[in-house]
């Protein structure tokens, strides 16, 4: 068993990109949008007119890795940075080999994701589950926490895990990214007691994670795009969609309070805009109705893009 020093890594709360080139990226005008509605979203993206040079390979790579802040639960306070301690693997991001276009054609989305992001700042998170600092060198918590990752993108159990990290074609690879010794892999029942200590909340704040990181490099809008528009007229954007408990279950995007009125008085927006609607042709149908949001005012909502907004994004 070799063993390696896994050094401190502090905590890193928020992300900063003062410089990314994506924040060039030229945006359709409502009208483009509009007359380019039927097109599909590849056709759509070339049309663009700088999108191909921005997102180009060669051109995304000397920004290489992209940064990502710290997953926190929501209500939690932040976890304490990683102090640094002997392990038997160690995660560290490697920049991307030369690679042709059929290979980089090739790579599924998880694949893609390790080489351009260095998780790094992830692993006081998944260090959480130390209770302590004591005992037998460990294997790096964020080399779990990958693995983990994988497992669950593949719908794969613990055994085919480990399967596939040992197997002499695609473990090489896998055991690189995630910092593995391929002479020293973990046992399915190690992934399998990993899983049991890490709260599935956790995993929801990785992704959170994501999506900050993607807010950071203007990747994924946090305002409207359309040239022109004040920032003030941008679209509400959260990464834990529904914000607090609630009663309520939002099914359909046209409610509004007029949907809790009695029968006589309820009109229906989702059938005035053409889509299907509830019958809610009873007064009771106010006090069950799964629908209508004003049951629960103080829930806080997200409301998502319209199916024909394009978000650019290259993965």
């Amino acid at each position: 068993m070799n063993t390696r020093l896994v050094p401190a890594t502090p905590v890193i709360l928020t992300v900063v990109v003062a410089d990314s080139p994506f924040t060039r990226l030229q945006g359709f005008s409502r009208s483009e949008l509009a007359a380019t509605r039927e097109e599909v979203a590849a056709k759509r993206r070339r049309l663009i007119p700088n999108f191909v040079e921005l997102f180009r390979w060669e051109a995304i790579c000397p920004h290489l890795p992209l940064k990502l802040p710290t997953p926190c639960m929501p209500g939690m306070p932040s976890p304490p940075p990683w102090k640094g301690r002997l392990c038997r693997s160690f995660y560290q991001w490697l920049p991307p080999e030369e690679t042709t276009r059929a290979e980089l054609i090739g790579l599924d989305e998880f694949d893609l994701m390790l080489r351009l992001f260095d998780f790094t700042p992830w692993r006081p998170y998944f260090a959480l589950r130390f209770s302590s600092q004591l005992g037998p060198p460990p294997f790096d918590p964020l080399s779990l926490g990958l693995s983990l990752y994988l497992a669950v993108y593949q719908d794969w159990g613990w055994n085919r895990l480990h399967q596939e990290l040992s197997s002499p074609d695609r473990g090489p690879g896998y055991c690189r990214r995630f910092g593995f010794d391929p002479a020293d892999i973990p046992a399915a029942s190690t992934f399998r007691m990993a899983l049991q200590q890490t709260q599935p909340d956790w995993f929801a704040a990785c992704q959170t994670s994501l999506a900050q990181g993607l807010m950071a490099y203007a990747l994924m809008p946090t305002c409207s795009t359309f040239p022109g528009d004040v920032p003030e007229q941008g679209v509400s954007l959260s990464t834990d969609c529904q914000m607090v408990a609630s009663r309520s279950h939002q099914n359909c995007c046209h409610q509004t309070p007029a949907c809790s009125l009695p029968a006589a008085k309820r009109p229906c927006p989702a059938k005035e805009a053409g889509k299907e609607g509830c019958a809610c042709d009873r007064d009771a149908c106010r006090e069950h109705c799964r629908f209508a949001t004003p049951r629960d005012p103080d829930a806080a909502y997200v409301y998502y893009y319209p199916e024909d907004l394009e978000i650019p994004n290259f993965l």
